[in-house]
């Protein structure tokens, strides 16, 4: 897969990328330099970009997540500020297979990543669409359980897993 370098002025096309949380007590500046009509706003260094933003995942054309002590985050709630150095950005082509899921069982949480932040990784690759919709299906599994009556099992939680390795690996 090809490399491209990312710098302020191109990591808002097209990209994908892992913000790392940032308490805003340590932030190294107090202005920041761009705020977008969403209501982000963004201060750039040599090294990457802070992102001050209530709002992860899907950022107009680009996928931007947040690493909050392990959890990562890709929904709307509370503002967060997060850093990204300009290396952890990377395509994000929607007809290219560049994604897989990720599933925490024991928190209930299904996050998605891209393949060239983890090339080694047991998985199969989606486009950012098709990955999508199979997140969605995996959090109705992993939240609810009405759906279980239509299955003859024993262990709900077992039952759980299965489906959801399937629609992962398949």
């Amino acid at each position: 897969m090809e490399t491209k370098n990312y710098n302020k002025q191109n990591y808002y096309r097209n990209t994908y990328a892992v913000f790392k949380e940032v308490n805003p007590k340590d932030l190294p500046f107090s202005i920041w330099h761009y705020h977008s009509k969403s209501g982000s706003a963004y201060f750039y260094t040599k090294a990457g970009v802070y992102r001050l933003s209530n709002h992860w995942g899907r950022a107009a054309k680009c996928r931007w997540v947040l690493d909050a002590a392990g959890k990562i985050y890709v929904s709307k709630g509370r503002s967060r500020i997060g850093f990204a150095q300009w290396t952890d950005f990377y395509e994000n082509n929607e007809s290219t297979k560049s994604y897989f899921i990720k599933v925490d069982y024991q928190n209930l949480v299904v996050t998605y990543d891209h393949r060239s932040r983890d090339a080694s990784a047991q998985a199969i690759y989606r486009t950012a669409k098709d990955t999508q919709k199979i997140i969605q299906k995996v959090k109705k599994l992993l939240t609810t359980s009405s759906w279980a009556k239509y299955y003859e099992h024993t262990d709900l939680e077992v039952l759980r897993k299965e489906l959801i390795e399937e629609l992962i690996f398949s």
